[in-house]
């Protein structure tokens, strides 16, 4: 989503924040980076691959990320 962030910058839109604001949560479910590789690993930016010391992200959390990707415009 780097327009939507750009123009969340340039625009300092509420509305825009407002739709963005589950993909920031989301991407806080768990410590970083792990969130934010399982959703770029998601929308095929990278290998859906981990060294340690990360583990991969709960799935559990695996509905809310793809929600908010989606919300987002991701995917």
């Amino acid at each position: 989503v780097p327009a939507a962030m750009a123009a969340l910058c340039r625009e300092r839109s509420d509305a825009l924040h407002e739709r963005l604001l589950p993909l920031f949560r989301a991407l806080f479910l768990e410590s970083n980076p792990i969130p934010v590789k399982h959703a770029l690993a998601a929308i095929g930016r990278i290998r859906d691959e981990l060294r340690l010391p990360l583990t991969p992200l709960d799935p559990r959390h695996h509905p809310a990320l793809r929600a908010a990707l989606q919300g987002a415009g991701a995917l």
